[in-house]
């Protein structure tokens, strides 16, 4: 994946728009992670042209079933610049939260990383046990 990428690219994360993973640096441990919690990656669609690509996947994190829509910009030279991920449903994105969250924090200190388990947890939680009923209260 690496070898795929610029120097300088970067990735807007699904999970928040605090920041951005930017360069090398930030992306290969982060990639690392990702691999490390993101199980059965199945890519589905790929369309777009010689600059702009749109990918599509599934892929599991634990039990929770994802699907991605990744927009890529490619360089001169086709190596990726730029990535904005996309996830859907809310327990597959809460779920890639909090394995992946307490992982990237943990690479500055344990504490950082109990800390975003602790916030993240209840959430993907919540989100897991509730879509089921709440999906029910809400269908048409």
């Amino acid at each position: 994946m690496l070898a795929c990428l610029a120097p300088d690219a970067i990735l807007k994360s699904p999970i928040t728009d605090g920041f951005a993973f930017r360069g090398l640096e930030q992306l290969a441990p982060l990639f690392e992670d990702v691999f490390a919690v993101v199980d059965d990656v199945r890519y589905t669609a790929d369309v777009g042209d010689d600059r702009t690509r749109m990918l599509r996947l599934e892929a599991r994190v634990g039990r929770q079933r994802l699907d991605e829509a990744m927009l890529v910009q490619l360089g001169p030279d086709g190596r990726i610049t730029h990535m904005e991920l996309f996830i859907r449903p809310m327990p597959g994105l809460t779920a890639l939260a909090a394995a992946l969250g307490p992982r990237v924090a943990g690479r500055r200190s344990r504490v950082r990383a109990l800390a975003v388990r602790a916030m993240i947890g209840p959430l993907a939680f919540a989100t897991r046990h509730g879509e089921g009923l709440g999906s029910r209260l809400a269908r048409p």
